[in-house]
Protein backbone atom coordinates (compact mmCIF):
# COMPACT_ATOMS: atom_id res chain seq x y z
CA UNK A 1 0.00 0.00 0.00
CA UNK A 2 1.35 3.44 -0.93
CA UNK A 3 2.30 5.71 2.01
CA UNK A 4 -0.12 8.43 0.81
CA UNK A 5 -3.10 6.02 0.79
CA UNK A 6 -2.10 4.62 4.18
CA UNK A 7 -1.87 8.15 5.57
CA UNK A 8 -5.36 9.01 4.25
CA UNK A 9 -6.87 5.85 5.79
CA UNK A 10 -5.24 6.50 9.16
CA UNK A 11 -6.33 10.15 9.12
CA UNK A 12 -9.91 9.23 8.17
CA UNK A 13 -10.11 6.57 10.91
CA UNK A 14 -8.81 8.98 13.53
CA UNK A 15 -11.26 11.69 12.39
CA UNK A 16 -14.27 9.34 12.50
CA UNK A 17 -13.26 7.90 15.87
CA UNK A 18 -12.80 11.38 17.29
CA UNK A 19 -16.26 12.41 16.11
CA UNK A 20 -18.08 9.35 17.49
CA UNK A 21 -19.77 9.05 20.88
CA UNK A 22 -19.59 12.77 21.63
CA UNK A 23 -23.26 13.83 21.41
CA UNK A 24 -25.18 12.41 24.35
CA UNK A 25 -28.92 12.98 24.75
CA UNK A 26 -30.97 12.22 27.84
CA UNK A 27 -34.72 12.09 27.36
CA UNK A 28 -37.50 12.07 29.95
CA UNK A 29 -41.19 11.85 29.17
CA UNK A 30 -44.72 10.67 29.76
CA UNK A 31 -47.42 9.27 27.51
CA UNK A 32 -50.45 7.09 27.12
CA UNK A 33 -50.58 3.34 26.41
CA UNK A 34 -53.28 1.47 24.53
CA UNK A 35 -53.48 -2.37 24.65
CA UNK A 36 -53.88 -4.48 21.49
CA UNK A 37 -54.26 -8.11 20.50
CA UNK A 38 -54.80 -10.37 23.55
CA UNK A 39 -53.64 -7.77 26.05
CA UNK A 40 -56.87 -5.76 25.79
CA UNK A 41 -60.14 -6.86 27.34
CA UNK A 42 -62.59 -6.37 30.20
CA UNK A 43 -61.59 -8.10 33.42
CA UNK A 44 -65.03 -8.34 35.04
CA UNK A 45 -68.55 -9.55 34.15
CA UNK A 46 -72.05 -9.21 35.57
CA UNK A 47 -74.11 -12.39 36.10
CA UNK A 48 -77.49 -13.03 37.71
CA UNK A 49 -78.37 -15.70 40.27
CA UNK A 50 -81.98 -15.90 41.51
CA UNK A 51 -82.45 -12.40 40.16
CA UNK A 52 -79.49 -11.01 42.14
CA UNK A 53 -76.81 -9.20 40.07
CA UNK A 54 -73.34 -10.50 40.89
CA UNK A 55 -69.89 -9.32 39.81
CA UNK A 56 -67.07 -11.73 39.03
CA UNK A 57 -63.86 -11.89 36.97
CA UNK A 58 -64.54 -12.37 33.27
CA UNK A 59 -64.54 -16.03 32.23
CA UNK A 60 -61.97 -15.27 29.51
CA UNK A 61 -59.62 -13.32 31.76
CA UNK A 62 -56.13 -14.90 31.50
CA UNK A 63 -57.39 -17.76 29.31
CA UNK A 64 -58.04 -15.58 26.22
CA UNK A 65 -57.03 -12.04 27.19
CA UNK A 66 -55.36 -10.04 29.98
CA UNK A 67 -58.17 -7.53 30.62
CA UNK A 68 -56.09 -4.40 29.98
CA UNK A 69 -57.52 -0.94 29.31
CA UNK A 70 -55.67 2.30 28.36
CA UNK A 71 -53.22 3.69 30.89
CA UNK A 72 -50.09 5.76 31.43
CA UNK A 73 -46.45 5.49 30.37
CA UNK A 74 -43.31 6.91 32.01
CA UNK A 75 -39.82 6.61 30.56
CA UNK A 76 -36.22 7.72 30.50
CA UNK A 77 -33.90 7.25 27.54
CA UNK A 78 -30.24 7.84 26.70
CA UNK A 79 -28.83 8.19 23.16
CA UNK A 80 -25.35 8.52 21.76
CA UNK A 81 -24.20 9.09 18.19
CA UNK A 82 -22.21 6.73 15.97
CA UNK A 83 -21.19 9.40 13.46
CA UNK A 84 -20.25 13.07 13.58
CA UNK A 85 -23.55 14.12 11.98
CA UNK A 86 -25.59 12.40 14.72
CA UNK A 87 -27.62 10.48 12.12
CA UNK A 88 -26.98 7.00 13.54
CA UNK A 89 -27.50 6.53 17.28
CA UNK A 90 -27.43 3.80 19.88
CA UNK A 91 -29.99 4.02 22.68
CA UNK A 92 -31.06 2.48 25.95
CA UNK A 93 -34.32 3.17 27.73
CA UNK A 94 -36.17 2.32 30.92
CA UNK A 95 -39.95 2.51 30.91
CA UNK A 96 -42.98 1.73 33.03
CA UNK A 97 -46.42 1.16 31.50
CA UNK A 98 -49.43 0.86 33.78
CA UNK A 99 -52.76 -0.15 32.25
CA UNK A 100 -56.32 0.19 33.60
CA UNK A 101 -55.41 3.59 35.05
CA UNK A 102 -58.89 4.97 34.45
CA UNK A 103 -60.84 1.81 35.32
CA UNK A 104 -59.01 -0.10 38.06
CA UNK A 105 -61.96 -1.09 40.27
CA UNK A 106 -65.57 -2.28 40.09
CA UNK A 107 -68.01 -2.92 42.93
CA UNK A 108 -70.96 -5.29 43.29
CA UNK A 109 -71.97 -8.47 45.08
CA UNK A 110 -70.47 -11.92 45.20
CA UNK A 111 -72.01 -14.98 46.86
CA UNK A 112 -70.80 -16.84 49.93
CA UNK A 113 -71.93 -20.25 51.17
CA UNK A 114 -73.02 -20.25 54.84
CA UNK A 115 -73.84 -23.43 56.81
CA UNK A 116 -76.11 -23.08 59.84
CA UNK A 117 -76.80 -26.38 61.56
CA UNK A 118 -77.96 -28.64 58.73
CA UNK A 119 -79.12 -25.81 56.47
CA UNK A 120 -77.00 -24.29 53.70
CA UNK A 121 -77.53 -20.68 52.69
CA UNK A 122 -76.07 -18.75 49.77
CA UNK A 123 -75.93 -15.08 50.64
CA UNK A 124 -74.66 -12.04 48.68
CA UNK A 125 -71.66 -10.14 50.05
CA UNK A 126 -70.64 -6.63 48.92
CA UNK A 127 -67.36 -6.88 47.03
CA UNK A 128 -64.94 -4.62 45.14
CA UNK A 129 -62.63 -6.01 42.49
CA UNK A 130 -59.47 -4.14 41.56
CA UNK A 131 -57.30 -5.00 38.57
CA UNK A 132 -53.98 -3.73 37.20
CA UNK A 133 -51.57 -4.86 34.50
CA UNK A 134 -48.08 -3.34 34.49
CA UNK A 135 -44.92 -3.66 32.39
CA UNK A 136 -41.41 -2.59 33.36
CA UNK A 137 -39.13 -2.62 30.31
CA UNK A 138 -35.45 -2.22 29.49
CA UNK A 139 -34.78 -1.52 25.82
CA UNK A 140 -31.55 -1.65 23.81
CA UNK A 141 -31.69 -0.41 20.25
CA UNK A 142 -30.66 1.65 17.28
CA UNK A 143 -32.07 4.83 15.74
CA UNK A 144 -31.71 6.72 12.45
CA UNK A 145 -32.35 10.48 12.16
CA UNK A 146 -31.61 11.46 8.52
CA UNK A 147 -31.52 15.24 8.98
CA UNK A 148 -30.19 15.47 12.52
CA UNK A 149 -27.23 17.51 11.25
CA UNK A 150 -29.58 20.54 10.87
CA UNK A 151 -29.83 20.75 14.69
CA UNK A 152 -33.40 22.08 14.37
CA UNK A 153 -36.06 19.52 13.41
CA UNK A 154 -35.12 15.87 13.31
CA UNK A 155 -37.56 13.04 12.41
CA UNK A 156 -36.32 9.62 13.48
CA UNK A 157 -37.15 5.93 13.30
CA UNK A 158 -35.69 3.15 15.39
CA UNK A 159 -36.18 -0.14 17.11
CA UNK A 160 -35.36 -1.87 20.38
CA UNK A 161 -34.96 -5.34 21.77
CA UNK A 162 -37.02 -5.13 24.95
CA UNK A 163 -36.72 -7.09 28.18
CA UNK A 164 -40.14 -6.97 29.81
CA UNK A 165 -41.19 -7.74 33.38
CA UNK A 166 -44.97 -8.21 33.54
CA UNK A 167 -47.13 -7.92 36.63
CA UNK A 168 -50.87 -8.52 36.82
CA UNK A 169 -52.81 -8.14 40.06
CA UNK A 170 -56.46 -9.02 40.66
CA UNK A 171 -57.77 -8.29 44.16
CA UNK A 172 -61.09 -8.85 45.87
CA UNK A 173 -62.23 -6.86 48.91
CA UNK A 174 -65.31 -8.02 50.80
CA UNK A 175 -67.34 -5.64 53.00
CA UNK A 176 -64.66 -2.97 52.39
CA UNK A 177 -62.29 -4.63 54.89
CA UNK A 178 -61.12 -8.14 53.97
CA UNK A 179 -58.88 -8.31 50.89
CA UNK A 180 -57.31 -11.18 49.01
CA UNK A 181 -55.39 -11.03 45.75
CA UNK A 182 -54.02 -13.06 42.86
CA UNK A 183 -50.71 -11.98 41.28
CA UNK A 184 -48.82 -12.84 38.09
CA UNK A 185 -45.12 -12.06 37.79
CA UNK A 186 -43.34 -13.15 34.63
CA UNK A 187 -40.67 -12.12 32.10
CA UNK A 188 -40.54 -12.01 28.30
CA UNK A 189 -38.30 -10.72 25.53
CA UNK A 190 -39.84 -8.73 22.69
CA UNK A 191 -39.11 -5.77 20.46
CA UNK A 192 -40.62 -2.44 19.49
CA UNK A 193 -40.68 0.01 16.60
CA UNK A 194 -40.29 3.67 17.53
CA UNK A 195 -40.72 6.81 15.40
CA UNK A 196 -41.17 10.52 16.03
CA UNK A 197 -39.85 14.05 15.67
CA UNK A 198 -37.35 15.94 17.79
CA UNK A 199 -37.05 19.73 17.94
CA UNK A 200 -34.01 21.51 19.36
CA UNK A 201 -34.78 24.81 21.10
CA UNK A 202 -31.28 25.62 22.31
CA UNK A 203 -27.86 24.05 22.63
CA UNK A 204 -28.98 22.20 25.76
CA UNK A 205 -32.76 21.68 25.54
CA UNK A 206 -35.26 20.23 23.08
CA UNK A 207 -38.52 18.31 22.87
CA UNK A 208 -39.74 15.08 21.31
CA UNK A 209 -43.09 13.67 20.24
CA UNK A 210 -43.35 10.04 19.19
CA UNK A 211 -45.20 6.77 18.89
CA UNK A 212 -43.94 3.25 19.48
CA UNK A 213 -45.51 -0.18 19.11
CA UNK A 214 -44.42 -3.04 21.35
CA UNK A 215 -44.49 -6.75 20.60
CA UNK A 216 -44.03 -7.69 24.24
CA UNK A 217 -43.86 -11.48 24.41
CA UNK A 218 -42.16 -12.70 21.25
CA UNK A 219 -39.78 -15.03 23.10
CA UNK A 220 -39.95 -17.16 26.30
CA UNK A 221 -43.68 -17.96 26.22
CA UNK A 222 -44.79 -20.66 28.63
CA UNK A 223 -47.69 -22.70 29.93
CA UNK A 224 -47.82 -24.14 33.45
CA UNK A 225 -50.50 -26.82 33.73
CA UNK A 226 -49.81 -28.33 37.16
CA UNK A 227 -52.19 -28.03 40.10
CA UNK A 228 -49.43 -26.27 42.06
CA UNK A 229 -49.44 -23.58 39.32
CA UNK A 230 -53.21 -22.98 39.52
CA UNK A 231 -54.68 -19.50 39.29
CA UNK A 232 -56.01 -19.37 42.83
CA UNK A 233 -56.82 -16.60 45.30
CA UNK A 234 -53.78 -15.92 47.46
CA UNK A 235 -51.28 -17.00 44.78
CA UNK A 236 -48.51 -14.41 44.50
CA UNK A 237 -46.24 -15.65 41.72
CA UNK A 238 -48.33 -17.21 38.95
CA UNK A 239 -47.18 -17.26 35.32
CA UNK A 240 -48.61 -15.67 32.17
CA UNK A 241 -49.49 -18.97 30.44
CA UNK A 242 -49.30 -17.18 27.07
CA UNK A 243 -48.18 -20.26 25.15
CA UNK A 244 -51.68 -21.70 25.36
CA UNK A 245 -52.87 -25.02 26.76
CA UNK A 246 -54.65 -26.43 29.82
CA UNK A 247 -54.33 -24.94 33.31
CA UNK A 248 -56.31 -24.87 36.56
CA UNK A 249 -58.14 -21.84 37.95
CA UNK A 250 -60.61 -20.95 40.72
CA UNK A 251 -60.78 -17.14 40.40
CA UNK A 252 -63.59 -16.74 37.85
CA UNK A 253 -66.48 -18.05 39.96
CA UNK A 254 -69.06 -15.56 41.34
CA UNK A 255 -69.29 -17.89 44.33
CA UNK A 256 -66.54 -17.66 46.94
CA UNK A 257 -64.97 -21.09 46.56
CA UNK A 258 -61.62 -22.83 46.35
CA UNK A 259 -62.80 -25.34 43.73
CA UNK A 260 -60.39 -25.68 40.82
CA UNK A 261 -61.57 -25.91 37.23
CA UNK A 262 -59.53 -27.11 34.26
CA UNK A 263 -59.45 -24.46 31.50
CA UNK A 264 -57.91 -24.46 28.05
CA UNK A 265 -55.92 -21.29 27.48
CA UNK A 266 -55.37 -19.61 24.14
CA UNK A 267 -51.95 -18.61 22.79
CA UNK A 268 -51.76 -14.88 23.44
CA UNK A 269 -49.94 -11.87 22.00
CA UNK A 270 -49.11 -9.09 24.47
CA UNK A 271 -48.86 -6.01 22.25
CA UNK A 272 -49.45 -2.34 22.98
CA UNK A 273 -49.02 1.10 21.42
CA UNK A 274 -47.64 4.19 23.13
CA UNK A 275 -47.99 7.88 22.27
CA UNK A 276 -45.47 9.98 24.21
CA UNK A 277 -44.08 13.47 24.79
CA UNK A 278 -40.70 14.26 26.29
CA UNK A 279 -37.88 16.72 26.81
CA UNK A 280 -34.33 16.29 25.53
CA UNK A 281 -31.23 17.38 27.41
CA UNK A 282 -28.17 17.57 25.15
CA UNK A 283 -24.54 17.01 26.18
CA UNK A 284 -21.91 17.64 23.50
CA UNK A 285 -18.58 16.27 24.78
CA UNK A 286 -16.71 17.07 21.57
CA UNK A 287 -14.00 19.57 22.52
CA UNK A 288 -12.59 21.97 20.02
CA UNK A 289 -8.94 22.95 20.04
CA UNK A 290 -8.50 26.64 20.69
CA UNK A 291 -6.37 28.54 18.16
CA UNK A 292 -2.98 29.67 19.46
CA UNK A 293 -2.74 33.24 20.77
CA UNK A 294 -1.27 35.65 18.32
CA UNK A 295 1.70 37.64 19.49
Amino acid sequence: MKPSILFILIFTTISITYSQFDKFVFQLGIGGVDPYENLKGTYYRIVYDRGIPLIAPDTNLYSTHYGAKPGLYFYGKAKVNFDKYNIFRAMIDLSYSTFNTFEPSRSGNIERVVHIDTTTYITPVSTTFNYTFNVFSIGLGFEVAPIAFTNVISPFIGGNISFNAFNSRLSRTENYTDSISFNINDYRIGFNIDLGIEAKFSKMVGAVIGYKYDFGNVWLKNNNSGIADAYDWGSSNAKLNDEGGPYFSSIQSPLISSDLYLLNGKQKKINWGTFYLGINIYFDTHTKTKPPNKK
